[in-house]
């Protein structure tokens, strides 16, 4: 996906949008670099005493991570890498007052040398052809994920890379999402620090800029194989002249308000193999079963991190609710489940949000419209082009749509609906929704219309050729999910 890059320069400074998602404005950019970058190479430094630190930065090719890393003059080596070469050259160019020439030759180094190095890859790419054991510290600071691929870099396999090279009592940390706007997802990037083996410290912190934004306040996630305390932390020494970070008070971050914290058990991790991370980036909200906390008192009270050593509860998802065919579990769990007394499932786990600019709220309208959207369905022409391919179905499911047909023809009423008719009903739901959540125009082939304006406008094209094409999407989509799902022996 190609990549949109916008400065917007204000009377103070500027602020920097990466697909229109803000990345930072340089009115309070220090809050955000310190907490990410101080606070993981002071412990580093105070671990490795008399120790010259090798630092990496992964992302961060803004240089103003690598700024805050070559405070430190126990630094010794800074290896940078992002994979974008625009956001790099911004970097040698417009943001060098902010970043301090950060990506540039220090002047007066000698033979040329500098304690910089630049790399223009992709991190996870990088990372995996080191050898162990090679860093004291890395900065993990990405943007946030707006696509399932960007979320690799947040996977458990992505952290035991991570664990892998660094040092022993090495430290890492890493941007995380709002723990108080993507409660799930933050929790889930904790649970899989945990299950990668790093002891991880969630941090949250007011950036203006980000809370003005509507991205609420920030989180963070310090982490190392070895445990971090109190006192250790406590002991912390910062470099002088500071423009965030209050050593008097900055502790006061890692605690959490507990309305927030006792979400953290209630979330899968996040791995390659099964993705969980974006899932709960765009559905952040479900409902969970929370220890119960008085209304009055739920404000008041803080989970301070620095006094828990936790072990990992977030177990290995099982699907990836984000896809078509587990969406159409759900809904055949829902089907069967024997005990009617239950609450039904929420309506953002049976159709949940698909897309970062989608919301929860027009999903459950889309829900809410489903027997109208079914009835948009030509049911004699959908049940005939099954029936044409009656040898691809299992020869119960073929009695069974032969005697709804028949019922249709003749205007009998449908008083029951077998179990078979129900599963393919269920299915076809799932398949028409998906396809109208995300390409409304294919199935009902109706063209842009702003009733706001007064005025629509149908595409060219012949509407009846799109609607077939749509027709056959749904159909084709049926076939696929009962393939996956009935039982050859029916």
């Amino acid at each position: 996906m190609p990549t949109s890059l916008f400065i917007e320069q204000h009377p103070n400074g500027l602020a920097f949008y990466i697909n229109g998602d803000l990345q930072f404005d340089t009115a309070d950019e220090t809050i955000y670099h310190e907490y990410l970058v101080l606070p993981a190479i002071a412990l580093a430094a105070q671990r490795f005493p008399q120790t010259p630190l090798r630092v990496l930065i992964c992302g961060g090719g803004d240089g103003l991570a690598a700024r805050d890393a070559l405070r430190f003059s126990q630094v010794s080596d800074v290896t940078l890498v992002d994979y974008d070469s625009e956001v790099l050259a911004l970097g040698r160019t417009v943001f060098v007052p902010y970043n301090q020439g950060s990506l540039l030759d220090e002047p007066g180094a000698a033979l040329g040398e500098t304690r910089l190095t630049v790399h223009t890859q992709e991190a996870f790419e990088f990372v995996s052809r080191l050898p162990d054991a090679c860093y004291h510290v890395v900065i993990c600071d990405f943007t946030f994920p707006t696509r399932a691929e960007d979320a690799q870099i947040y996977s458990r396999e992505w952290f035991q890379q991570v664990e892998r090279i660094l040092c022993p009592s090495g430290v890492m940390s890493t941007n995380g999402v709002s723990p108080e706007q993507r409660t799930l997802g933050f929790w889930c990037l904790y649970q899989t620090l945990l299950a990668a083996g790093l002891q991880a410290k969630p941090l949250q912190v007011a950036i203006p800029s980000f809370q003005a934004h509507g991205y609420g306040a920030w989180g963070f996630l310090l982490a190392s194989a070895m445990p971090i305390t109190r006192s250790e932390v406590e002991a912390l020494s910062f470099p002088p002249t500071l423009s965030a970070l209050q050593p008097q008070d900055w502790m006061a971050a890692f605690q959490l308000p507990t309305t927030i914290a006792q979400h953290r058990h209630a979330v899968n991790i996040h791995t390659l193999t099964c993705p969980q991370l974006f899932y709960y980036l765009l559905n952040p909200r479900l409902p969970l079963e929370t220890t119960a906390i008085a209304p009055s008192d739920a404000e008041l009270q803080t989970t301070d991190f620095l006094d828990l050593q936790e072990a990992g509860t977030g177990c290995l998802g099982t699907r990836d609710l984000l896809q078509l065919d587990s969406i159409a579990s759900v809904w055949l769990e829902e089907l069967y489940r024997s005990d009617n007394l239950q609450t039904p499932q929420a309506l953002d786990q049976l159709m949940p949000v698909q897309h970062r600019y989608h919301s929860a709220q027009m999903t459950s309208e889309w829900m809410g419209y489903l027997k109208a959207l079914l009835e948009e369905v030509n049911l004699n022409q959908l049940i005939a082009s099954l029936l044409e391919r009656a040898q691809e179905l299992p020869p119960q499911l073929v009695r069974e749509l032969k005697q709804l047909a028949e019922k249709i023809r003749t205007g009998q009423p449908l008083t029951y609906v077998s179990e078979h008719t129900a599963e393919v009903i269920t299915l076809l739901s799932v398949t028409l929704l998906m396809a109208n959540l995300t390409s409304p125009d294919v199935v009902f082939a109706k063209g842009y219309s702003s009733s706001s304006g007064g005025s629509s406008y149908s595409g060219n094209g012949s509407e009846s050729d799109l609607g077939i094409f749509g027709m056959w999407t749904m159909i084709i989509g049926g076939f696929w999910l009962w393939n996956l799902y009935s039982n050859p022996d029916d």
